[in-house]
């Protein structure tokens, strides 16, 4: 099987995942959203820790998990803010627990394991706002969330086949050499074109939020897909993992999610709700 059938295989079984756990019930979302959210801080752990220092991999993890799953909580009604109370004695804890341990930079290990919430589990949990857009009545509204994802997915595909047919100027060469911004544009007028039908079948938004959103989504998307590259780079790295053939690890699926998604929620808090 070439690379390129597997690849398109792997995406597809991956988009009906994401779109089937949004769509059939709002514990389907929390459940498989909680175990992308775990696996992705675990790809993290494992690729800065390498030996080089020893992350809170587990503790990380769990509060990762349970940020997710508490903000899915809350936002559904079933728990108020004190549920993230908890929070606090735990992270106190990855402190206190670094006297215990003897082994060189503590300090930098701890950074690590915090900076793998606020870039990952952080990201993950605003997504459940935008399941539950309006606070008031607690309601699950995957609409938004689909669209959100349609259009990510559109400004990927498309800014890749724009880029493999006209790509000649680097988009940010020092980072991720293949980017151009024949790419670039090429998901642009294709996410924004996008937009239009998908404020037709999904109009819990009008149709200038949803432009809004597309633009959004290609800005930051493409910000998020260069953190990553990033990352990958310094630690010299090609992929964060191994979980979808052709693909990568899932923190390579959702690099690009997590700068979209919390500027997404932050124009739909200030503009819309």
């Amino acid at each position: 099987m070439s690379n390129l059938v597997q690849r398109a295989l792997s995406g597809a079984i991956f988009i009906l995942v994401v779109i089937g756990a949004i769509l059939l019930h709002p514990y389907f979302f929390a459940g498989v959203f909680t175990l992308f959210t775990a696996w992705a801080l675990l790809e993290f752990y494992h690729i800065c820790g390498n030996g080089r220092m020893r992350l809170e991999k587990p503790a990380g993890t769990a509060i990762g998990a349970f940020l997710f799953l508490g903000s899915f909580l809350f936002r559904q009604g079933l728990a108020d803010t004190k549920i993230f109370l908890w929070l606090i004695p735990v992270t106190v804890a990855l402190f206190i627990r670094q006297l215990y341990q003897k082994h060189d930079s503590p300090f930098r290990g701890i950074v690590c394991t915090l900076a793998g919430l606020v870039y990952i589990a952080v990201p993950f949990a605003l997504l459940t706002g935008l399941a539950f857009p309006n606070s008031a009545d607690n309601a699950y509204t995957p609409d938004i969330l689909v669209g959100f994802f349609v259009l990510l997915w559109t400004n990927d595909t498309f800014a890749y086949l724009a880029g493999i047919c006209f790509g000649k100027h680097r988009l940010f060469e020092r980072i991720s050499p293949k980017k151009s911004w024949e790419g670039f544009f090429g998901g642009l007028l294709f996410t924004l074109a996008a937009s239009l039908p998908v404020a037709h079948f999904l109009p819990v938004l009008a149709y200038y939020h949803w432009i809004a959103v597309a633009a959004i989504v290609v800005v930051f998307g493409v910000y998020g897909d260069l953190m990553e590259s990033l990352l990958k780079r310094c630690l010299n790295i090609k992929d964060s993992g191994h979980f979808l053939p052709g693909h990568g690890g899932i923190l390579d699926r959702f690099d690009a999610v997590l700068l979209a998604a919390p500027m997404v929620y932050f124009y739909l808090q200030i503009f819309v709700c």
